[in-house]
């Protein structure tokens, strides 16, 4: 692996990514790696398969996934947060980048926003801002 990452129990969920070393604010960590998925039918296919565990599949495109789980690196298990610290980027050749929102110091986890449409109810991340959160808040007050 890397040397700049490393993986261990998570505080937001199961397994995290963590720092090893200092990223800079809006440089690239390293790449998102693992299994090249090429046709729709392929990617549903396997999303249906990771559905009750950690999808750890990134769409590049409608016809193009990433399957972190299958040769993947430290990187499949950076988890959900509504206040990341880290982003990721499409970027040329098939390949998705991860880099740093914010300076990230030695000893904190990564997290990406999945901007996932079908957040859960009950999110884990503790941000300030997590978006279960505003969503339990208007509930009790309607």
């Amino acid at each position: 692996m890397s040397g700049r990452l490393t993986v261990k129990d998570s505080n937001i969920y199961g397994k995290g990514c963590f720092a090893l070393t200092h990223f800079p604010a809006r440089k690239k960590i390293t790449l998102y790696e693992g299994e090249l998925i090429k046709g729709s039918r392929k990617i549903q296919a396997r999303l249906r398969r990771q559905a009750g565990s950690a999808i750890k599949i990134i769409t590049i495109d409608a016809d193009v996934a990433i399957d972190g789980a299958v040769g993947g690196n430290e990187t499949a298990f950076i988890n959900h947060s509504c206040d990341p610290n880290a982003f990721i980027r499409v970027v040329p050749g098939q390949k998705v980048a991860v880099f740093a929102r914010r300076d990230i110091q030695p000893g904190e986890e990564l997290t990406i926003d999945y901007r996932d449409p079908d957040h859960p109810e009950v999110c884990h991340c503790g941000a300030d801002n997590c978006r279960s959160n505003r969503r339990r808040a208007r509930a009790q007050s309607a």
